[in-house]
């Protein structure tokens, strides 16, 4: 079977992936969350299926959205980071397939899987995510274990994303499994929680700090980030993420004390973590010189979206700390809004802006001489507003029990989605004609 050109050019090959998280968050993932959040000021149960289609939102914007964003960036950088490149072109159109074919019996089948024919494709859809998942992690360890030495310390982050990728999308599968079995169509909350915290915390999130921790000291001109720093925030980004998931799991199972304080345990070692990477990038401080004035722009959604994370990390922190205090777990409601502050405050915004930094086609754009000040800052607004307006609704519903919180989520949801329009927009536009720069002493022939 002939694999298609855009798969075997290493200059396209992520784009199949871009393409299809693109079309997932544009068309499944931001309407349905804002449908339901707008059904939640109207009491509305949407027929029956809100928790079940609440499930189905929240797996379609972490393995579509994001998790085939990342993976695909992950295919394109991972191997000329560490200049190990692929030997076949078969593993890239493959992990497409099943994760994409997965994803979609996902959202299909999950409202109904408590009946036989639904039930067997939800658990289909799982094995396939597992499968894709698997033959990623192999391609990423194989460069990491094969390529040049790793000088920067990116290693430990883009291996455990890799495994975390795996182990959540077989719990994942575990868990779809047993919920067939008992014939629910929604996971119990304590274990999608788990999930969650798996793809987010442990695959998205992981990936993105090692892409930060390559290209920070090349963008600022700084030495690489010390080794013990960096090896220090990833074993508390790690530690975190496998107590809190085990936490979760344990505290799903029983009501134990020691299964309270792991849960909580988790979500304070991961906040240091998460705190500690802003610190040790240093992306905050000083001017990434080392750009050309154009990509400076696009370095304000890293910076921002570093900004974000540093928030998270004290919010986070505070809400495990009042938690321990107070003898109880983290409220659902605080914990929703900290994810989702992680998911758009940081992981989307970072995203757009790596993007808009390495991926050929946004690159072909800066040298137009065009001026796209106003895309960038309106994508920018935008994406800062979806973050403050879906943290805060949360936060509203918390703390003072207000159904207008659901208000504020359907403004986020809102923004969000015209974010990712406007991306959307700005990167099927034609790059337009490249200008080359010539040096004032150039002699240019008349004529």
């Amino acid at each position: 079977m002939r694999v298609p050109a855009v798969f075997t050019d290493e200059e396209r090959q992520y784009a199949p992936f871009v393409a299809g998280a693109i079309f997932i968050a544009l068309f499944v993932g931001f309407p349905l969350g804002l449908t339901l959040a707008l059904a939640r000021t109207q009491d509305g149960t949407l027929d029956g299926h809100w928790p079940a289609l609440a499930q189905v939102h929240g797996h379609l914007q972490l393995a579509g959205w994001f998790g085939l964003f990342v993976t695909g960036m992950g295919l394109r950088l991972v191997p000329r980071f560490t200049g190990a490149r692929l030997r076949s072109a078969w593993p890239a159109p493959a992990i497409f397939a099943l994760i994409a074919s997965g994803l979609a019996l996902r959202g299909f089948s999950q409202p109904w899987m408590d009946s036989a024919p639904f039930g067997l494709l939800a658990v289909l859809s799982a094995a396939l995510q597992l499968a894709g998942a698997v033959i990623f992690a192999g391609v990423i360890l194989r460069c990491l274990l094969r390529g040049r030495r790793d000088d920067f310390g990116y290693t430990p982050y883009f291996g455990a994303g890799a495994l975390w990728l795996v182990a959540g999308m077989a719990l994942n599968l575990w868990f779809v499994t047993e919920a067939v079995d008992a014939d629910a169509v929604t996971v119990p909350v304590l274990r999608s929680l788990a999930l969650t915290y798996a793809l987010l915390y442990g695959f998205i999130t992981m990936f993105i700090l090692g892409v930060s921790i390559r290209t920070a000291p090349v963008f600022f001109g700084r030495p690489p980030v010390p080794k013990l720093p960096g090896r220090g925030v990833w074993l508390m980004a790690t530690a975190g993420t496998v107590m809190y998931v085990a936490g979760a799991f344990w505290r799903g199972e029983e009501a134990s004390d020691s299964a309270r304080w792991l849960y909580n345990g988790g979500l304070l070692v991961s906040a240091l973590g998460l705190a500690g990477a802003v610190l040790a990038l240093g992306i905050l401080r000083g001017a990434p010189h080392r750009l050309r004035a154009s990509a400076q722009r696009s370095m304000l959604f890293v910076r921002a979206g570093y900004g974000w994370l540093l928030a998270v990390g004290v919010l986070q922190a505070y809400y495990s700390l009042k938690a321990v205090a107070d003898d109880r777990l983290v409220q659902y409601y605080e914990t929703d809004a900290v994810r989702h502050l992680l998911a758009l405050g940081f992981a989307t915004t970072v995203l757009f802006g790596m993007a808009l930094l390495v991926l050929p086609r946004l690159a072909m754009r800066r040298g137009t001489g065009r001026s796209v000040g106003a895309v960038i800052a309106t994508l920018l607004l935008l994406v800062q507003g979806a973050a403050v307006a879906r943290g805060a609704g949360s936060l509203l519903v918390n703390e003072a029990h207000f159904d207008e919180g659901f208000w504020t989520m359907s403004a986020g949801g809102i923004a969000g989605l015209l974010a990712v329009l406007l991306f959307t927009a700005y990167l099927l536009q034609h790059p337009g004609q490249i200008e080359i720069p010539l040096p004032p002493q150039a002699n240019v022939p008349e004529g």
